[in-house]
């Protein structure tokens, strides 16, 4: 609470400099002071509690205070003497001495009850709850805080009422009552705009849009923090915009733009620098140092990879040397930590520079070929590494900080692990493994053990090695650290191996390969989340600048408007100068025509790019589903009718064959266009894992396993405002030799004719996706099929197409009717006749939804 209040007050203090706030403070002070020599008596008491307040938080100030204070005292004056307590109280406030502060404050509202006050009243009750927060008792400050709230709307005080409206929302936020938080902070950025107070609009803002990003809602917090840049550049406070950009930085990292987080740190770091704030300024640097540091991804991108570490190393260097100077001039022991963690940033950028550079020379498998240097080569490789770990390591052992020593201790073990240098590697990694047991820290001690372990294994001491990975794996395992408990299974296999148990080895090589595929998934659902975010994120930023540009425009056509009304004002004794302006106007409206022409170029290049991405959107769209070749293979006698609304679709069909079973899917996942396609292709992955990977092959089974993965996937809880996007979906599987067809479906049905007869098997009503019947299993229909059998499974975009003479919908009993008139006639004249009844009924109107059907013959 204690930081937030620093914040707060730092902020307040700073936004009236633009407008040259030293000179009209030190204006007014003198003028307070030339009257306080001219007046006597009570009449002293107003000019000095005008002169505290205008020194609160300056020893003067309280010296003021404490002078109006006796003279109060003195002449009866309980309203002053209250207020002068209050200024009294605020000094203490403001040089951190809570204690003292908060007894004033209750002073003062004693006599401000007394004498019936009532801003005293609201004031002193407002104060002593922000008093309680800053000491840490979070119950007594929203008792008092709430008290003074209904004392500030009784008596109609509004400036305090969204003071107090704001300190609780701060309150809430820090109690992690992050609902309520957003209640009380919307109430106070209502007030506050009501009240035109531009400043705390600003602070209101930025703390929405933490209080959004401390529950993940990264999207609404990034929105807020631009509100916050733009309310700071209103007023002129570049450094609160600085931070609101940081702010912003940091979002966009969650959101994994981490092009657009290094821009907002780059305009951050470019307003700080003109103030010459250097922790500011270190600190942006720092950000931007692990944006460049966080960029490679591909690890055989060497060279690229080789170009982001370098940018991060020279960032961390420039932090480095201003935090030394901040040291330097301050003379504060603390300060050694911040430099101890970016030395010890720096060794990391070393390591990996030095590790990438191996990548480059002999592939993925670097750490085995590794045996063709000799010790000292590897380690000069890494001397420059090695050398900031010693000096990060010196400074916290000094600090005792044992879970960075440990960290540091690991890293140095692991890097003469490399170079074969086994008493050194041993002795750093021994002792980290001692202080993560001390700390307790499960996450460093499965990371430590695996790298003792790793250690072991290399020296050819397999029997611990063995002892030290099936540990790592379990501790992995409980955490969730899957790449480490992979790295283990991995070591483990070998050392099995080298022990002639073929058996574990397997097993554990097995699961290794499966953790693999499993993290493997999970980055490609990532991958496919993080284009998501940046195509709509960058769309949004063309679409705000294109509307930036337009109202440049009309603002200037207005200025030209105004022009013509001032010079029909002059009349006639200016026709001249009136023909002048006139000329002047059109040579501007030529100009404005070229912007105009040049934003609707713009435009149109920007929508080509949008639609070009789309376009190869659904190229791989239609590279993850079934060929022709595919199908025909194993359903002869079928047709696939695939009409996307767009270019991309939520519709999908999918087939497979296990042993003598065909998998046949037709899917209706939420929406259509863009958000439908990133559905479908998550529908694809998870039915190629359940079908191909785990072996299911019963359709109701298919379902439960798919709605599961589709809930966690989209983190549906059943929240009243969360999205449930799922999927309907009909899938059957179809076994030749047996002559039985299993089905089960979501909302989908499936139609089976027979010797002209059609039988409808309904499907359950709810979807793959959260549901309030979520919890009941889905339902499997077992079905004798015979030669000459015909069925369709299919979405509902045909049957709900709008069209005919009534503009009506299609239904789907015209449908079923139109499947018992071609039944049975070639497969290939049934898709032609299905699409031209389509598109006859259809006519001039839009098509309203994806369409898939899919007939089979037997």
């Amino acid at each position: 609470m204690q930081n937030i209040r620093c914040k707060l007050w730092f902020f307040l203090l700073i936004v009236p400099l633009f407008l040259n706030a030293e000179t009209v403070f030190a204006n007014k002070v003198d003028s307070l002071k030339n009257v306080l020599s001219s007046v006597r008596d009570a009449q002293k008491i107003t000019v000095l509690l005008e002169l505290s307040l205008e020194l609160q938080g300056d020893e003067q100030g309280l010296n003021y205070a404490t002078d109006a204070y006796k003279l109060a005292q003195k002449y009866s004056k309980a309203n002053s003497e209250a207020d002068a307590l209050f200024h009294m109280g605020r000094y203490y406030t403001k040089n951190w001495d809570d204690s003292l502060a908060l007894s004033l404050y209750q002073h003062s509202l004693e006599i401000s009850q007394k004498a019936n006050y009532s801003n005293g009243i609201a004031r002193a009750l407002c104060h002593i709850g922000k008093a309680y927060g800053y000491l840490g008792d979070s119950q007594q400050a929203r008792e008092n805080l709430t008290s003074s709230l209904g004392r500030s709307r009784e008596f109609g005080i509004k400036p305090l009422e969204a003071e107090i409206l704001l300190e609780l929302g701060i309150l809430e936020k820090d109690c992690s009552n992050s609902e309520q938080a957003l209640t009380y902070l919307f109430q106070a950025l209502e007030q506050y705009q009501l009240l035109g107070i531009t400043n705390s609009v600003a602070y209101v803002y930025e703390k929405i849009g933490q209080t959004y990003f401390q529950v993940s809602d990264y999207s609404n917090a990034a929105e807020y923090f631009k509100k916050n840049i733009e309310a700071s550049q209103s007023i002129g406070d570049s450094y609160g915009t600085a931070i609101a950009c940081i702010n912003l930085g940091v979002t966009y990292i969650k959101l994994s733009s981490l092009d657009l987080a290094l821009t907002q740190y780059q305009r951050a770091l470019g307003i700080l620098e003109k103030g010459n704030d250097k922790e500011q300024i270190a600190s942006a640097k720092v950000g931007i140092a692990q944006i460049y540091e966080s960029m490679p991804r591909n690890p055989l991108a060497t060279s690229e990879n080789e170009v982001n570490y370098r940018k991060a190393l020279d960032y961390y260097m420039q932090s480095l040397a201003l935090f030394k100077e901040i040291r330097a001039e301050r003379k504060k022991e603390s300060d050694n930590l911040g430099i101890a963690r970016i030395l010890n940033n720096i060794a990391i950028i070393y390591s990996r520079i030095a590790t990438n550079n191996f990548i480059a020379s002999y592939g993925e498998a670097w750490e085995d070929s590794l045996v063709k240097l000799s010790s000292s080569q590897i380690l000069t490789s890494f001397n420059q590494s090695v050398d900031y770990y010693n000096q990060a390591l010196a400074i916290f052992a000094e600090l005792d900080e044992r879970s960075d020593i440990a960290s540091v201790k690991t890293n140095l073990g692991t890097t003469y692990s490399y170079a074969r240098e086994w008493r050194k590697a041993d002795e750093h990694l021994t002792e980290a493994l001692q202080l993560v047991r001390q700390i307790g820290n499960t996450y460093e001690l499965a990371t430590t053990v695996y790298a003792l372990g790793d250690s072991r294994f290399r020296q050819g001491r397999y029997d611990r090695a063995e002892e030290l990975m099936l540990e790592c794996v379990k501790l992995a395992k409980s955490v969730g650290l899957k790449e480490v408990e992979q790295s283990g299974c991995e070591t483990l296999s070998k050392v099995y191996v080298v022990k002639n148990d073929y058996v574990r080895a397997f097993l554990y090589q097995h699961r290794a390969t499966r953790i693999k595929d499993e993290v493997f998934t999970e980055k490609s659902q990532k991958l496919i989340t993080e284009m998501q975010t940046k195509y709509e994120t960058e769309k949004k930023e063309q679409e705000i600048e294109l509307l930036n540009r337009d109202k440049a425009l009309q603002d200037s056509v207005i200025q030209r408007q105004q022009l013509v009304i001032a010079g029909a004002v002059v009349g006639a004794m200016l026709i001249l100068l009136v023909a002048l302006l006139m000329f002047r106007m059109f040579r501007e409206k030529q100009r404005a025509n070229r912007a105009l022409e040049e934003k609707n170029a713009l435009i149109t290049h920007q929508k080509k790019e949008i639609t070009d991405s789309i376009r190869y959107a659904g190229r791989i769209q239609n590279a993850i589903l079934p060929s022709p070749e595919l199908i025909k293979e194993n359903l002869p006698e079928h047709f696939v009718l695939f009409l996307p609304r767009d270019i991309v679709s939520g519709d999908f069909f999918w087939i497979t064959r296990r042993g003598s079973k065909v998998v046949v899917v037709a899917a209706d996942c939420t929406g259509h266009g863009v958000p439908g396609a990133f559905m479908s292709m998550l529908g694809v992955s998870f039915l190629y894992e359940i079908v191909n990977k785990e072996g299911i092959l019963q359709p109701a089974e298919i379902l439960n396993y798919l709605r599961e993965r589709v809930k966690t996937t989209l983190s549906q809880k059943g929240k009243a405002d969360e999205q449930k996007d799922g999927m309907d979906i009909s899938l059957c599987v179809i076994d030749h030799e047996a002559m039985i067809m299993e089905w089960s479906g979501a909302y989908n049905p499936l139609y089976l004719i027979r010797g002209g007869a059609l039988n409808e098997f309904k499907a359950d009503k709810m979807p793959i996706a959260i549901h309030i019947n979520d919890h009941l299993p889905f339902t499997n229909h077992c079905i004798p099929i015979e030669k000459g059998d015909v069925f369709y499974i299919f979405s509902d975009g045909y049957a709900d197409q709008f069209g005919g003479a009534d503009a009506k919908k299609f239904m789907t009993k015209r449908l079923k009717e139109l499947l018992l008139e071609i039944w049975d006639k070639p497969m290939p004249e049934q898709k032609e006749i299905l699409y031209q009844t389509h598109l006859n009924w259809r006519g001039d109107h839009e098509q309203i939804d994806d369409i898939i059907v899919f007939g089979i013959s037997i």
